[in-house]
């Protein structure tokens, strides 16, 4: 047949592909019918007056798009090829049950995500002050000095480090972080460290080895509720054990392991997230002594180790770990950049090697050309550096928000923390005759958005109601116009209950 095909010769389009889109026309117009034969390369292209190539290359284009079948020796006919789909062709509801079909873990998150995406949606507006991001602020970013390392990385290495690098993470960032603990007492080689995505990948990595569905995790509540995510995704059996003043109730814990133990326990011994809560020794000696009479791995999250700035630092439960049951968590995300996404486990050999064949299955290898660069940028005392001023900076914003809370927050009936580092305050509200949901809608509407305290326990207490404040991306006057706010807030709900009394601190 004679195909009814101009070639612009002028045209930036390259010859075959004005070929190959003209037939695709004419095919989904009905131009030309399935089965239909094409003329040879040879006779297209003597009659086109271009190269048989040319032509062979559209033949070919068209062959993998599906619309033609081609046999060598044989002529190409045009095939009957399934429609290209637009999005006015989609339906809502395809053959697919989502719901149904999805595990029982992921079906428990996305209702969790619905509902905190529905939070961020009615909470947000203009002129709010936000106390609910936990990433570092990111004007205080050392951006440029970083660029730098991984220029310099690039140049030096890229070649190598743009390859698969070994699973267990770039070697020489293991050894820096080797040098790290050991400022904090904690004695281990890069030969027991594990490069991770980040922490919540560090705790992903520990279920995946640890525990099936229906296994027992005992931890915190509240908790870090990212933790609580993956503990639903895997299915297993939460134990809550209630947070006080001084950090986890051993007591309730003891009792716990009086029955059967669970498969792990799960800990935040510095500036807790939410509460900010710091144990003490002697609390991290007694937790220790649990999970070393009972044989059960103790996770320990440092993902704030660093940011220590009021009092004496306490060093890691892991420092004082000399049977190996102390399973250690650490990230640069909270102190550095939390899109860097780099973290890491420190265990037993026995217990990294198997992590390893876990985060070979699951990622192959790591970003190493990224571990490189932040190995650079710490070798090279920036790290310290940064450290340094994140301490002057967030002690000020810390002390900010304690004092404008001492002096503005109604008496009696509002409680608070007062953490010795980090980012969070966790409040307690009780008595204001106010449900959680109602009264984090409230602030909202008088301009401050906290995060519920509800997405920090897999049951929520309905004994009273909490929210966390993160001092994180505020500046010092940001957080005292969005504790002013709050303050007036709370005390107009307290005046409506006729509340009174002494103000205090938990």
């Amino acid at each position: 047949m004679g195909l009814l095909i101009k070639i612009d010769q002028k045209s930036k389009t390259p010859l075959f592909r004005q070929i190959m889109e003209q037939v695709i026309g004419l095919v989904d117009s009905d131009a030309i019918k399935v089965g239909t034969r094409l003329p040879s390369t040879r006779a297209l292209a003597d009659r086109l007056g271009v190269n048989r190539s040319t032509v062979y290359k559209a033949y070919q284009e068209l062959w993998g798009l599906g619309y033609l079948d081609s046999r060598p020796g044989s002529y190409s006919t045009v095939r009957q090829r399934a429609r290209v789909v637009s999005k006015h062709d989609r339906r809502d509801q395809g053959l697919i049950d989502w719901h149904e079909t999805s595990t029982h873990g992921s079906r428990q998150l996305h209702e969790v995500h619905v509902r905190e995406a529905s939070f961020v949606e009615k909470t947000a507006g203009p002129d709010r002050i936000d106390f609910v991001p936990l990433s570092p602020d990111s004007r205080l970013f050392p951006t440029d000095t970083f660029r730098k390392c991984l220029n310099h990385v690039l140049v030096s290495k890229g070649s190598d480090l743009l390859e698969y690098g070994n699973p267990q993470g770039y070697r020489p960032l293991r050894e820096f972080i080797e040098e790290r603990m050991q400022q904090h007492s904690v004695s281990i080689s890069a030969d027991r460290i594990l490069i991770t995505s980040g922490a919540q990948n560090a705790i992903e990595l520990i279920l995946e080895l640890m525990t099936k569905p229906g296994d027992a995790v005992a931890f915190e509540a509240p908790t870090y509720s990212r933790a609580i995510d993956i503990f639903r995704l895997h299915r297993v059996k939460t134990i809550e054990i209630p947070m006080r003043e001084y950090g986890m109730d051993l007591d309730a814990l003891e009792r716990t392991m009086a029955g059967e133990p669970p498969a792990l326990i799960y800990t935040i011994p510095n500036f807790q997230n939410p509460t900010g809560i710091t144990t003490d020794q002697s609390h991290r000696e007694r937790l220790l002594r649990i999970c070393e009479t009972h044989r059960v791995p103790l996770v320990e999250d440092g993902f704030d180790e660093e940011m220590k700035y009021f009092g004496k630092a306490v060093l890691p439960i892991k420092s004082m770990d000399r049977h190996g049951v102390v399973i250690y968590i650490g990230t640069f995300s909270k102190v550095l950049f939390p899109g860097l996404r780099i973290g890491w486990i420190g265990a037993e050999k026995a217990c990294i090697d198997r992590l390893v064949s876990i985060q070979r299955a699951s990622i192959l290898s790591g970003n190493h050309l990224d571990q490189a660069a932040l190995d650079r940028f710490c070798r090279l005392g920036y790290y310290d550096r940064h450290i340094k001023r994140m301490h002057r900076v967030y002690r000020k914003r810390m002390q900010t928000a304690l004092r404008a809370m001492r002096d503005g927050f109604p008496s009696g009936r509002v409680t608070w923390t007062q953490p010795a580092g980090g980012y969070t305050i966790w409040v307690r509200v009780e008595g204001l005759g106010v449900e959680e949901e109602a009264l984090v809608a409230y602030l909202a509407d008088q301009g401050v958005i906290v995060r519920p305290g509800g997405f920090h326990f897999y049951d929520p207490p309905a004994d009273a109601s909490h929210f966390r404040l993160s001092i994180a991306h505020l500046d010092e006057s940001d957080i005292e116009e969005g504790m002013s706010r709050l303050g007036k807030a709370l005390a107009e709900l307290d005046s409506k209950r006729g509340g009174a009394g002494d103000r205090r601190a938990q």
